[in-house]
């Protein structure tokens, strides 16, 4: 399980992504295929960037590299009704690699932040992966194919070194 402080600063910084935020201000911002790369800024000062990717029937997935390099994830589910700020554990893994655990946060009802872990191994599988898989102590389990990934992460991280 991932340390309290690190899921805390994570989801503190994913909350201010610009989805349903005034907090946030867009400094930078390009498609790239289905992904879209944006940098944020808050008072002026570069926060984080985020590749954001639509899937169909108004699902999203949002990965979010900071400043600081934590990372994080968010997936939108219009079908999903969470209760805003509750949170939970979930267990994710990618393909056939092993699973890893972290706390998540329901963000809004239909908004579910996951940190992830603070691992170049993790963050390769992402890259070459196929398919993300998520189980949510308590409830359905659920996945997103990890289609241009590899191309939107390294964006994320061009990104990051170009307004750091």
């Amino acid at each position: 399980m991932q340390h309290k402080g690190y899921i805390a600063f994570v989801a503190a910084s994913i909350a201010l992504l610009p989805i349903g935020s005034a907090k946030s201000e867009v400094i930078g911002r390009y498609d790239m295929g289905q992904w879209v790369i944006e940098a944020n800024a808050s008072n002026g000062r570069f926060e984080y960037c985020a590749s954001s990717g639509k899937y169909s029937r108004g699902a999203a997935v949002h990965f979010l590299l900071t400043r600081e390099t934590a990372w994080g994830m968010v997936i939108e589910n219009p079908n999903w009704n969470w209760v805003r700020d509750s949170r939970g554990d979930v267990t994710y893994w990618v393909d056939n690699y092993r699973s890893r655990a972290s706390g998540a946060k329901a963000t809004a009802p239909t908004r579910l932040l996951i940190p992830l872990a603070d691992s170049t191994q993790l963050f390769q599988e992402i890259r070459s992966g196929r398919v993300l898989y998520f189980q949510p102590r308590g409830n359905k389990s659920f996945s997103v194919t990890l289609n241009g990934t590899s191309s939107a992460l390294s964006a994320l991280m061009q990104c990051v070194a170009r307004y750091r």
